[in-house]
């Protein structure tokens, strides 16, 4: 979790053309989001509801294990949250993060450098459009408007890496109207949350908006088509045999 400091707030940055909220993700999503990217195993064991929730959020095999090295991309990263969270969780994990701002990347090196992670989070005060070497990502995360998200989707649509994972918060991605549904075909999960942050009071219930969406990668959406074609073949038959029985009978 970055330190709870208080640092540089002015900046003569112009945010018309910012693709993302000004706020950072909020830390309790941060650790969600994480999950998100690398989910607990299903048959992990714990006495606690908070470990079994977890369990059940995310389902798959994310992006990465212990034992292989996952390179995750936050365009637009504000902070850097996200990204320290996913490297305290997995010692395996380099980021790289992308800030327009140049304030709040600022203000990422500082948090990187103070949790000791300058060898393996790289901070670039750049705009994620113009980012030419998404393709070596394993995972791409997006806090990022709806704008944003429209804009980003068709660069990662033509750069990405067939093993990408892409995690979104809030917002989907959007397919264009003469598309293949893209990333509708490639969402893999959306979870809802009534909660963002930890409150003393029970808040509105913020659910329909504080979401996470999961866009697996291309292998992981042709497994899941292939077991999908497996089901519908084996329930043709069930339903063929069981038919079949009940016209001799």
């Amino acid at each position: 979790m970055p330190p709870r400091t208080r640092l540089k707030t002015e900046s003569s940055f112009s945010h018309e053309n910012y693709l993302g909220p000004v706020s950072a993700t909020p830390q309790l999503m941060c650790e969600r989001i994480v999950d998100a990217i690398f989910p607990p195993r299903s048959s992990s064991t714990s006495s606690s509801k908070s470990s079994k929730t977890k369990t059940n959020l995310f389902n798959g095999d994310g992006v990465g294990d212990e034992k292989k090295q996952v390179l995750v991309y936050d365009l637009g990263c504000n902070d850097a949250r996200v990204l320290i969270a996913a490297c305290q969780k997995n010692s395996n994990v380099r980021g790289v993060g992308v800030e327009i701002d140049p304030v709040a990347a600022s203000n990422a090196r500082i948090n990187v450098q103070k949790m000791n992670l300058e060898d393996r989070v790289e901070i670039r005060t750049q705009d994620a459009m113009t980012v030419t070497d998404v393709h070596r990502a394993d995972c791409v995360f997006l806090y990022l408007l709806p704008r944003g998200n429209e804009k980003v989707a068709k660069l990662l649509r033509e750069r990405m890496n067939d093993r990408c994972r892409v995690i979104c918060y809030m917002f989907k991605l959007p397919d264009d109207q003469n598309e293949d549904k893209f990333w509708e075909k490639r969402l893999m999960k959306e979870v809802a949350f009534e909660d963002s942050r930890k409150r003393e009071r029970k808040g509105v219930d913020s659910s329909r908006y504080n979401r996470i969406y999961v866009y697996g990668s291309k292998r992981e959406t042709e497994r899941r088509e292939k077991i999908r074609g497996l089901v519908r073949v084996g329930v043709a038959v069930v339903v063929g045999i069981v038919f079949g029985k009940l016209k001799l009978w």
